[in-house]
């Protein structure tokens, strides 16, 4: 390459970061406002295979806006230090080591949720359940619609 060739070269990656920049910024600011719109909708929900929800939207193109809002995710563990732990050791009383791994902390088994109505008496097990999860962000993502060509 020439000289005038990577000076373009250049010029234009860099418009072109700059360009990505601000665009991303922009989706950023689009997928928030479907967010929002969403939650207006909450009547419209879908539920998902996992215990979550989604909303679809249709823009004026064909294309499809999800927006998902997972179930709460379990926590990875619990610290043994504070309310929680001790919440969590009440609940599960006997079954605490059919439904935890103890190392220096609890961490939920495989099948938590299932273990857990399986070994508690049913308000306990929600309790239990709700104790040891957390919320997961949701998430937007676009279906394009396909061209239709004559």
């Amino acid at each position: 390459m020439t000289e005038i060739q990577v000076k373009r070269l250049v010029n234009e990656a860099v418009l072109l970061h700059r360009d990505i920049a601000i665009r991303t910024d922009r989706l950023k600011t689009l997928k928030v406002d479907l967010v929002r719109e969403a939650r207006r909708h909450e009547h419209e929900f879908t539920p998902t295979e996992n215990g979550g929800s989604r909303w679809s939207v249709t823009g004026n193109n064909g294309c499809i806006a999800r927006v998902n809002f997972p179930a709460p995710a379990l926590v990875s563990h619990i610290e043994s230090e504070g309310e929680t732990f001790d919440h969590v050791l009440g609940l599960a009383g006997e079954s605490l080591d059919r439904l935890f791994a103890s190392v220096y902390y609890l961490r939920p088994v495989s099948d938590f949720r299932e273990e857990v109505v399986a070994a508690l008496p049913r308000q306990d097990a929600a309790k239990l359940i709700e104790l040891c999860q957390t919320t997961s962000a949701p998430r937007v993502s676009f279906e394009t619609a396909q061209s239709k060509t004559s």
